[in-house]
């Protein structure tokens, strides 16, 4: 009751400000989306006969909900003070999605048109904001093939460079731990945890091209997750079509586990003659690598757009040491289709199936859905 009661007295507060003074540099915003859908996922092999379902009232299909305050204020000489906080909702239910209050996005730093912005916070990597490519939604996308296509990091530091004639590039680090430093015994100095994100990119009219990659190193692992990919897309006025590829090492930093269970996991490894349970630890402890690909195509049509994609991901885990037959290559297929209400109200529907989910062969998954969103 204590953290919902203190979001509420925030939010009057930061309305009241806004009231009261139209020239205020803080801005409360939001999303609101929720609607029905329906999801099931299968498995049938070796003696695992697994079925989960799932409909009714479903949030966030086409975009999070959330709410935040985003606040600017002018320092003179084109420089400015900025932040963000960002908490993710249920509309179903009135619930926040964790426990932390400001769960997407809580920074702070300094913007300047000649030098460019430095933030400081939990904010995302840079494959978030410069990937831009997503033609659908939920299980079709793009953060469900690439391993870091979207990450919020702890603790980051993250700059980007002005806008120079269509290129921008940024750098984001954090560490999350503490070293201890130890001449006698040199594996203390692992129980750092740290976040390397790099990214280019170059925008005009027509043309969006990106090129990023990601590192994700922890004293848990001997070593670092790391993710690269490069993406871009054109526009060629009747049509949008977007290309992506990548390859993950060591772990999918994203996660795999998205689309299942940690029960359905542990029976696949026991039934591979795996002792370890966990996905991640998996991953690290059999040299996980992966080829990412992505084609995606939005349309105008009757007042809305539709959109679509073709997704697939391709290990290494069908070698003999890792899960051998019981691996397989994800492959996703999805669609949508956006009629906006009005600039800030949208209808939609959705549709996806995939295959070898989490690269476990014959593990199926279908959703659907039509919902409403709403921004503010």
């Amino acid at each position: 009751m204590k953290r919902e009661t203190l979001i509420l007295s925030l939010i009057g507060s930061f309305a009241a400000i806004g009231v009261a003074q139209a020239e205020t540099s803080v801005t409360l915003y939001g999303v609101v989306d929720t609607g029905y859908g329906y999801s099931q996922r299968t498995l049938n092999k070796s003696g695992i006969d697994y079925s989960s379902k799932s409909s009714g009232l479903h949030d966030s299909y086409l975009s999070g909900s959330r709410f935040g305050f985003q606040g600017v204020e002018d320092l003179g000489d084109g420089l400015r003070a900025v932040f963000v906080l960002e908490s993710g909702i249920n509309p179903s239910d009135g619930t926040t999605v964790t426990p932390r209050m400001f769960h997407r996005e809580s920074n702070v730093g300094l913007s300047s048109d000649d030098w460019g912005t430095f933030m400081m916070g939990r904010q995302y990597n840079l494959a978030d904001p410069f990937f831009g490519i997503n033609s659908t939604s939920s299980m079709g996308d793009i953060d469900k093939t690439f391993g870091a296509a979207s990450v919020r990091v702890d603790n980051m530091f993250r700059y980007t460079t002005p806008n120079f004639s269509g290129f921008q590039a940024g750098i984001g680090y954090a560490a999350n731990g503490v070293i201890v430093r130890n001449d006698q015994d040199p594996d203390t100095n692992k129980d750092r945890d740290s976040y390397l994100s790099l990214g280019v990119q170059y925008t005009d009219q027509t043309i969006h091209a990106v090129a990023t990659y990601d590192r994700a190193g922890t004293g848990k692992f001997e070593h670092a997750a790391t993710s690269w990919a490069l993406v871009g897309s054109y526009d060629f006025a009747v049509a949008k079509l977007a290309l992506g590829y990548g390859q993950d090492r060591y772990a999918k930093i994203n996660g795999v586990g998205a689309f299942g269970d940690r029960a359905l996991f542990a029976q696949v490894f026991a039934k591979a003659g795996s002792p370890i349970a966990d996905y991640d630890e998996f991953l690290m402890a059999h040299d996980f690598k992966a080829s990412n690909y992505y084609v995606g195509l939005s349309v105008p049509f009757g007042g809305g757009t539709a959109g679509f994609a073709w997704a697939r991901t391709a290990s290494n885990l069908d070698d003999a040491d890792k899960l051998g037959d019981f691996a397989g290559d994800q492959t996703i297929y999805s669609a949508r289709y956006v009629y906006p209400l009005s600039k800030r109200t949208s209808v939609y529907v959705y549709g996806s199936y995939g295959t070898n989910i989490a690269y476990i062969d014959s593990l199926k998954a279908t959703e659907a859905g039509l919902g409403l969103n709403h921004s503010f």
